[in-house]
């Protein structure tokens, strides 16, 4: 079945091509920081999750934030609110550092 959803409005406002497999690899990511290595559950976890982005912008393009939002309200969902947790707490974690290089050397402590 063809992809739906071809394109993701990155946090800068550029539109860029949907790359599902980052989804699989942050999931992924999130699964090793709770001990649960697991690649084909992050895959499964990332195809599901993939299927609502599709579901929910049939018609418009989604931002990264609506696409990482779907994915933590699914990890939840789905019984893996460890994983869920240790998604957020990776998108917090890249906010701060986003965050910090868009300040001035001079404030960046």
């Amino acid at each position: 079945m063809p992809q739906k959803v071809s394109k993701i409005q990155k946090r800068d406002g550029r539109i860029v091509d949907f790359d599902p497999r980052k989804i699989a690899n942050a999931i992924h990511k999130a699964l090793n920081a709770v001990k649960m290595r697991n690649r084909e559950l992050a895959e499964r976890l990332s195809r599901e999750g993939v299927q609502i982005v599709e579901e929910r912008f049939k018609d418009k393009i989604p931002t990264v934030e609506d696409v990482k939002d779907i994915v933590e309200r699914d990890l939840s969902k789905n019984g893996y609110a460890e994983v869920a947790k240790a998604y957020i707490l990776y998108r917090h974690k890249r906010a701060e550092l986003r965050q910090k290089k868009s300040l001035p050397v001079s404030l960046q402590a």
